[in-house]
């Protein structure tokens, strides 16, 4: 018989996590698929929720009995990743890189591979000329509204407003005691006629950011949201899982139809979008969760088109409480222009080189946005 000894055994942590496929890599018309994965010692949150990752471990399969009191297993095995190295992407250039204590030699060779990757991660002298050249450019600020979502047309203080929305602010936490703390995340409201792009930008937005969940306020809920409480299939206990502003922190989440919304769901955007906070308390779990994320909405009038007869708190129809929490709000209104029309068709046929002329063709890389000497 085995005697188990406490006092004398050795004790690691363990942890177990899912790793979910990105959305750019799920083939069309397919959910997401899912992984187990089970990481020892000092790999325990090596991640949080929301990052991407790069996962190398060994994939094993164990067994599930029928019942735990009975050696009798199902013929359908359990199968999980053990994690032996854990390679963070996303925000910074340098990759996090964590690996299994095992020898001598393997930390030399891990020793000699971060070194690499971290010479790799370094600025050249050619970027850091460019860096300068581009901080004494004093249309830099124009330059960089116009290269967000370049085929899009016009809107150029919207486009400034996401470029500070996307830098964010500083978070500042004063030394008196008792000071609150600021924010520095900007929280901006996309309102206007339906077609003006406001669905495009928040793509845009959600492409350019290195962390962020994109989502429609018609399909989401208060806890999709937030966070809610689940059973662990393995262990059985009660755990929560993460919603989309929880995944969101130090990004931004983009909410489309901000005015599907219901007001439910709406009310749990109040502590979020001041304090950066999530408050839980079900099923016997009490925590406080970090959202500290920007929030990127769009939604249309009450009259699913801009009433000029009606004052702007009319055609909006939001809650004051909510709408004083954005910082920027925009008005996007498609006017009726004939001048501003035909710009507008000239840059949708300019998306498309075939149908220019060699003429238009030189002309419209002469304005091509993203081009630093425009």
């Amino acid at each position: 018989a085995v005697e188990l000894v406490p006092a004398r055994s050795t004790y690691a942590d363990k942890q177990l996590t899912r790793l979910q496929e990105t959305p750019e890599a799920i083939p069309d018309g397919q959910t997401p698929h899912t992984v187990t994965l089970v990481a020892h010692a000092e790999l325990v949150d090596a991640a949080r929720p929301g990052d991407r990752l790069e996962i190398t471990g060994i994939y094993r399969g164990e067994p599930v009995r029928v019942n735990p009191r009975q050696r009798t297993v199902q013929a359908l095995y359990r199968t999980f990743i053990d994690i032996v190295h854990v390679r963070r992407l996303g925000r910074g250039r340098t990759p996090v890189v964590q690996g299994l204590d095992v020898s001598a030699a393997v930390e030399d060779a891990q020793r000699s591979n971060d070194a690499d990757e971290d010479a790799d991660a370094e600025f050249s002298e050619h970027e850091e000329t460019e860096f300068k050249r581009w901080a004494r450019d004093a249309r830099l600020l124009d330059t960089l509204a116009r290269s967000v979502a370049p085929g899009i047309h016009g809107m150029d203080d919207v486009k400034r407003g996401l470029l500070l929305q996307l830098f964010g602010g500083v978070r500042k936490q004063f030394d008196r005691a008792g000071a609150p703390r600021s924010r520095g995340d900007i929280n901006v409201l996309l309102v206007g006629d339906p077609g003006v792009s406001k669905s495009q930008l928040l793509s845009a937005v959600h492409s350019l950011a290195p962390r962020g969940v994109y989502t429609s306020g018609k399909g989401s809920s208060a806890v999709g949201l937030t966070a809610y409480v689940t059973r662990d299939p393995d262990t059985r206990q009660m755990v929560l899982e993460s919603g989309a502003l929880v995944l969101s922190d130090d990004g931004i989440c983009c909410i489309d139809e901000f005015d599907k919304m219901s007001d439910s769901t709406r009310s749990v955007l109040h502590e979020a979008m001041e304090q950066q906070t999530i408050s839980i308390a079900k099923a016997g779990i009490i925590t406080s969760l970090n959202a500290r994320c920007s929030i990127l909405a769009a939604a249309n009038p009450v009259d699913s088109k801009w009433n000029a007869r009606l004052s702007i708190v009319d055609n909006i129809n939001l809650p004051p409480t909510l709408v004083s929490r954005f910082d920027l709000v925009f008005i996007v209104l498609d006017a009726v222009d004939e001048a501003a029309d035909r710009k507008l068709a000239r840059h949708i046929v300019s998306l498309n080189p075939v149908f220019l002329t060699p003429q238009h063709q030189n002309a419209h890389q002469r304005n091509d946005p993203c081009t630093p000497d425009d």
